[in-house]
Parts: structure tokens; C-alpha cells; sequence
């Protein structure tokens, strides 16, 4: 399973390897044409590893604020997955935050913060808390691509 998160910059990604699991992850950046190279690069990481399913967070809807280049490269990239029959879970931040931090408004910080605790693999490349004023740390889409993986399977595979 394939988890991602497209940000400004290009998106975060991790290959889930059975329950729990982190087998590979990473951050491809993009510069120039971004929707087009984070395409690119998406398609390698599926021809890669061929993953069963793709998990991205849900970014249609009312309470969404991406900007319409995020939405739109979250839909190529669902369109491309789907081309493959490939299954495509969606999740809103929400249903992130109830299943890593019991709270449906958790900030990006402290999902990540629950991110590092399940997985200590990640503990190394923690984001610092980002105060309002900077920008978001590059760092930040890994932990929510984690995340998206860690409710899919919390979601998905109860005892």
C-alpha cells in the first residue's frame, strides 16, 4: 500500500508493507512545473513497487482549504491508480486525527507527534512545531503521508 500527500512542493510518500509496516518512504520535491513533475514521479514510486492501494487524504469538499493545483494533482494521481485498479481509500483530516490523536481539529504537528510514536523509525526526520508565522517544514508531508497509512489500517484492520 502506497501512501501520499501532495503538498506545495512536490508530496510525501510511504510504501506500507503489510500491517504497520514502513518498508520505504520519502519526499519527492518539484520544482518548475510541479503538477507535472510530481506526476513523473509519482508514476515511477507505481511502477516501482506496484503497490495494492493508494491512500490520500480527501481534499474535495467544503472544509478542504488546498489550493486548486494540490486538488487537482490529487485527482491525477486517483485517476492514475484507478487506471491500474488500484484501490483508493480517501480520508479526511478529521478521520486522521480521531484515529492517531482522538481529536478531530489535531494540528499537523501533533498527528506527526502520534506519526513518531507509532513509528520510531521516523522520530529522526520530526518537523519542528511550526509557529505561525513560518512556512510549513518540507518534512511535514512524510508525517502525513504516514499518518494517512496509520488510519487506513486502523480503520480498515480492527482486532
Amino acid at each position: 500500500m502506497l501512501a501520499v500527500h501532495p503538498a506545495a512542493r512536490g508530496f510525501g510518500w510511504v510504501l506500507f508493507e503489510g500491517d504497520m509496516v514502513p518498508a520505504d518512504w520519502g519526499i519527492a520535491s518539484a520544482k518548475g512545473n510541479k503538477s507535472a513533475e510530481s506526476m513523473k514521479r509519482f508514476e515511477k514510486l507505481l511502477n516501482q513497487y506496484q503497490p495494492s492501494a493508494l491512500i490520500l487524504e480527501h481534499f474535495d469538499g467544503d472544509t478542504s482549504r488546498r489550493g486548486e493545483r494540490i486538488r487537482i494533482l490529487a485527482k491525477t494521481m486517483r485517476g492514475f491508480a484507478s487506471n491500474r485498479n488500484m484501490d483508493v481509500p480517501m480520508y479526511s483530516r478529521a478521520e486522521v486525527g480521531m484515529a492517531l490523536t482522538h481529536n478531530a481539529k489535531a494540528t499537523r504537528y501533533s498527528v506527526a507527534c502520534a506519526v513518531a510514536v507509532r513509528l520510531p523509525i521516523f522520530r529522526r526526520d520530526m518537523p519542528p512545531k511550526k509557529r505561525y508565522w513560518e512556512q510549513k517544514d518540507e518534512r511535514q508531508c512524510l508525517f502525513d503521508a504516514a499518518a494517512l497509512g496509520i488510519t487506513h489500517y486502523s480503520l480498515t484492520h480492527r482486532p
